[in-house]
C-alpha cells in the first residue's frame, strides 16, 4: 500500500540519519578518550558500546570520561537521545503506526452496492464530479491506496482503501456490478490498474490523460476511452479568443433541432460595446439574448435597456445563421492587435497549437526556454512586469493566461489588467475556489481545469459523449417534458411565472417537433411541450419538486447538466 510504503521511507530515513549521527559520536569519543591518555578504551566496539548505552539513557557506568569536557559531550548525547525519541522517532514511527492501527480503513463496498461508479484515484476533479453524482444520486466508489488521502475522505464518501492494481481489491469494489470505472493516477499506474481489471472484466473504463500523446498504449491496454480535459481545455480556449469561424460555436450546447446556446464574448472595439439590449442590431440578427455576464455577475434575464459594457460576455440563443450574425456584431472592426500567450505548459501548449494551425502568430512568454517554436517568444518569467511590456501587453487584444500556479495567475492578471484596460483576458485556474480571486484580478473570463474534467467525465456517464460544452459554474440546463395533470400546461409563461417563482428562465420549447426559439411571456405552454430551462441548482431543484406533485411526465436530465468555469457573483 501506498501509505505503508510512505511509512517505511520514514523508518529507513531516519535509521540512516540516527546510524550517521552514531558514527560522528563514536568518532569523537575515541578522540577525546585519546586525548585523555586513555587508548585502552579507545577502540570502534568501545566507542558503539558506549553511544548506544548513552543515548539509550541506560548507563552502565563501566565506561566514563574524567575530563570536564568528556562530561560536557556525554552530557550532549544524553540529552540528543531523549530528543531524538520524543522530538523525531515518536512523531516519524510510533504516531503513525498507532494511527493506523486506531483508523481501520474499510476495504471492502458495502454489501448492496450496485450500478456504482467505480473511481480510482482522488484528486479535484473527482471532488467536483461526486458532487454532480451526488447530486443525480448516482451511486460511485472511490478506490484510493494512498494512505493520508483515504484517511482524508475517508468519512465523506464511500470508500476502498487498497491499491486497485490488485484482484482482491478490485473484487472488493464489486468490479463485476459496478456501472463503469475511472481511472485517475498517473499514466504508468493507470496501465497497471487497466492490465488488471481487463483481467477480470470487459466494463467500460475511462481513463484521464495530462497528455493525449500517450493515449495510445492505454488504449492498447484496454482502454474504453482516454480523455485529456486539459488539451480540449486549451482548444476551448483558444477558440474563443481567436477570430471565429463561420458556422463553429466553441462550447455551444445543441438545444432543440439546429438550435443552439453560446457564449458570445463582447470585444474591446466592438459595435455593442456601451449600447444596450434593446439595441436594432440584436433584434435584426434573429438571435435572443438571454443571459449576460458583466463584472463578474450573471444577470439571468437581462432588462432591454441594460448596458452591454466591453469584455462583457453574452448568453444566446439562435440558429448557426442568428448567431453568426450576432458574433459579428461582439468583435471589434477591424479587429487588429496580437494574442499573447503567458505561459507555456499543458494547457498553453495546446492552446498555442491550435492558434499556429489556425495561421494566428501568438507570442509566448515563458520561463522554460523553447528551441525552434515556430512562434514569437520571449524568455522569462509570466509575473515581470518590464517583461510583458517587452512581449506588447500594451498593445494585445487578447491575453491568454495560462500559468500552472494559482497565486502566479492571479499576479500575471492583475500586471495585465493594469497595463491594458482593454483587452479580452482569459485565465486558467488549476482550483476551482482560486477561479472567484482571479476574476477580481480582472480576468474577462476563467476556465478551471478541475471543473472541465469532472463535466466531462459526467456527460461521459450519462453517456452524451465527450464534446467540451460550457457554461458558467452554478447554472445548468434541463428538459422538463409538460404532462397533461402540469399545473403549468394550458398556461402562458407570464401566468407560469417561472422565473419569479423559482427563478429559472425558459430558453426554447419543443412544440411536436416545431422548435420555438422566440418566446416570450404570451408563450403558450401545452401538455407534451418540452421545455429548455436553465437556473442554478437550488431553483432547479424547487422547480422539479414543485412540477413533480403536479404530475409532470418526465424531468430529463440526461439531455445536459452543465457546469464548468465559474464566474463569482461580484459586486460593482
Amino acid at each position: 500500500m501506498w501509505g505503508l510504503r510512505k511509512l517505511k521511507s520514514r523508518v529507513l530515513r531516519f535509521l540512516l540519519g540516527l546510524a550517521l549521527l552514531a558514527s560522528a559520536y563514536c568518532l569523537v569519543f575515541m578522540a577525546l578518550m585519546m586525548w585523555e591518555g586513555n587508548y585502552q578504551e579507545a577502540t570502534p566496539i568501545t566507542a558503539v558500546y558506549w553511544v548506544v548505552c548513552t543515548m539509550t539513557t541506560v548507563g552502565y557506568g563501566d565506561v566514563v570520561f574524567k575530563s570536564a569536557e568528556g562530561r560536557i559531550f556525554s552530557t550532549l548525547v544524553v540529552l540528543s537521545g531523549v530528543a531524538i525519541f520524543f522530538a523525531v522517532a515518536l512523531p516519524i514511527i510510533v504516531t503513525p503506526w498507532v494511527e493506523r492501527l486506531e483508523q481501520t480503513m474499510p476495504s471492502k463496498a458495502p454489501n448492496d452496492m450496485r450500478d456504482h461508479v467505480m473511481i480510482c484515484g482522488y484528486s479535484p476533479v473527482v471532488e467536483t464530479l461526486i458532487e454532480k453524482l451526488d447530486r443525480l444520486r448516482i451511486p460511485f466508489l472511490v478506490v484510493e491506496q494512498r494512505w493520508d488521502v483515504a484517511r482524508r475522505i475517508r468519512q465523506k464518501y464511500p470508500l476502498v482503501y487498497g491499491d486497485p492494481s490488485e484482484r482482491q481489491v478490485l473484487e472488493n469494489s464489486h468490479i463485476h456490478s459496478c456501472q463503469l470505472i475511472i481511472l485517475n493516477y498517473n499514466d504508468e499506474a493507470n496501465a497497471d490498474i487497466l492490465l488488471t481489471v481487463r483481467e477480470m472484466s470487459n466494463k467500460e473504463v475511462i481513463v484521464m490523460v495530462e497528455d493525449l500523446s500517450r493515449s495510445r498504449f492505454l488504449s492498447y491496454a484496454g482502454a474504453s476511452r482516454v480523455i485529456s480535459p486539459k488539451t480540449l481545455l486549451g482548444t476551448f480556449l483558444a477558440q474563443i479568443t481567436s477570430p471565429p469561424r463561420e458556422g463553429v460555436f466553441p462550447g455551444s450546447v445543441q438545444l432543440f433541432g439546429n438550435l443552439l446556446l453560446v457564449e458570445l464574448p463582447v470585444f474591446p472595439g466592438s459595435p455593442l460595446a456601451k449600447e444596450s439590449l434593446n439595441d436594432p442590431r440584436i433584434s435584426a440578427s434573429g438571435a435572443r439574448v438571454v443571459g449576460l455576464w458583466q463584472r463578474g455577475r450573471f444577470c439571468p434575464r437581462p432588462r432591454p435597456d441594460e448596458q452591454i459594457r466591453k469584455n462583457s460576455v453574452l448568453l444566446a440563443v439562435g440558429d448557426s445563421e442568428q448567431l453568426s450574425r450576432l458574433r459579428k456584431e461582439t468583435i471589434s472592426l477591424p479587429a487588429q492587435g496580437k494574442l499573447l500567450v503567458i505561459g507555456y505548459g499543458d494547457v498553453g501548449r495546446r492552446v498555442v497549437r491550435v492558434l499556429c494551425d489556425w495561421g494566428i502568430d501568438p507570442v509566448v512568454v515563458d520561463r522554460r526556454d523553447i528551441e525552434q517554436p515556430g512562434f514569437s517568444f520571449i524568455l522569462g518569467d509570466g509575473t515581470d512586469e518590464e517583461l510583458l511590456e517587452k512581449a506588447g501587453i500594451k498593445d494585445a487584444v487578447g491575453v491568454l493566461i495560462m500559468l500552472n500556479h494559482d497565486p502566479d495567475v492571479i499576479y500575471s492578471t492583475l500586471i495585465a489588467r493594469n497595463l491594458n484596460p482593454e483587452a479580452f483576458i482569459v485565465a486558467r485556474a488549476n482550483q476551482a475556489p482560486s477561479a472567484t480571486k482571479i476574476y477580481r484580478a480582472g480576468a474577462d473570463y476563467v476556465a478551471s481545469v478541475p471543473l472541465v474534467a469532472s463535466h466531462m467525465l459526467f456527460k461521459m456517464i450519462q453517456g452524451l459523449g465527450e464534446e467540451l460544452t460550457i457554461l458558467f459554474e452554478g447554472r445548468e440546463l434541463i428538459k422538463l417534458e409538460v404532462g397533461r395533470s402540469s399545473p403549468i400546461a394550458g398556461q402562458s409563461l407570464h401566468e407560469a411565472d417561472l422565473f419569479g417563482r423559482f427563478r429559472t428562465t425558459v430558453l426554447a420549447i419543443d412544440r411536436q417537433g416545431e422548435v420555438i426559439s422566440q418566446v416570450d411571456g404570451r408563450t403558450m405552454i401545452y401538455p407534451g411541450d418540452i421545455l429548455a430551462v436553465t437556473g442554478n441548482q437550488a431553483s432547479l431543484e424547487s422547480l422539479t419538486r414543485w412540477l413533480r406533485q403536479g404530475r409532470l411526465s418526465k424531468i430529463r436530465h440526461g439531455d445536459m447538466r452543465i457546469t464548468v468555469p465559474t464566474r463569482p457573483d461580484l459586486k460593482d
